[in-house]
């Protein structure tokens, strides 16, 4: 058995390196981790020529460019298209989401495939986390709303890593989520579908480099998440 991560990119110059160094550390590319694809979404620093050089350097990895920013959901979807394995996963590019992590979903997922559930969801739920009060309370809020509206049945809707099927991407509507609604997107699909969806406790660590991409719009992000959910919930009737 062997995986796919999609990792979405944006303005990560800084963060490129560091990520790839704990990936090779966490012994993963000795363990299941084929293929690291690297999106970089519409970045505006050196991110695409990092991605480049480390494709250069390394086989397993391949760099997808896309020449504006598709948002977070817009840029893991890309990403997604490319995997050539059948298990895939995906984890955001600023470090905020360990290797180790990925590592013990991957375990939980090979867990699950022994018992010849290879149709689930294995993710992780932020049991330790480093971020901001403010965003761990619009986090549990989230969460709450999407259980409520769309019955996900989860503790935590954005937890990463997240790891399924590809198959899973086939029950997906035309409309698909450009947001962080995506992962609510995906975890409706999984439990319409009927796909168990397990969580994996996880850390949440502090960004290293960079600024977060929706930091100075919340307001914005928190009206066009409700709209979409609302949405969401008419997609799935």
């Amino acid at each position: 058995m062997d995986f796919s991560l999609v990792v979405p990119l944006w303005n990560e110059e800084k963060n490129v390196p560091l990520l790839v160094r704990d990936l090779v550390a966490s012994g993963l590319l000795q363990n299941g981790l084929s293929q690291v694809i690297l999106v970089n979404n519409g970045s505006t620093d050196r991110t695409g020529a990092v991605v480049d050089d480390l494709a250069q350097q390394n086989s397993w990895i391949r760099g997808i460019h896309l020449p504006e920013n598709l948002n977070y959901g817009g840029g893991v979807y890309e990403g997604l298209k490319h995997c050539r394995t059948d298990i895939v996963a995906y984890i955001p590019g600023d470090l905020q989401v360990s290797a180790g992590d990925l590592l013990k979903v991957w375990e939980r997922y090979r867990a699950a495939c022994a018992q010849r559930q290879n149709r689930v969801m294995v993710k992780g739920r932020r049991t330790v986390r480093e971020d901001g009060w403010n965003t761990r309370v619009v986090s549990v809020i989230y969460t709450v709303l999407a259980n409520i509206l769309l019955g996900v049945r989860v503790k935590d809707v954005n937890g990463l890593p997240k790891m399924f099927h590809k198959d899973l991407l086939n029950f997906l509507p035309g409309t698909k989520m450009k947001t962080f609604v995506f992962d609510a997107q995906l975890l409706l699909t999984a439990r319409k579908n009927r796909w168990p969806v397990h969580e994996v406790p996880v850390a949440f660590h502090a960004r290293r480099q960079g600024v977060s991409s929706w930091s100075r719009k919340r307001v914005n992000v928190y009206r066009t998440t409700l709209e979409q959910m609302f949405q969401l919930k008419r997609l799935y009737p």
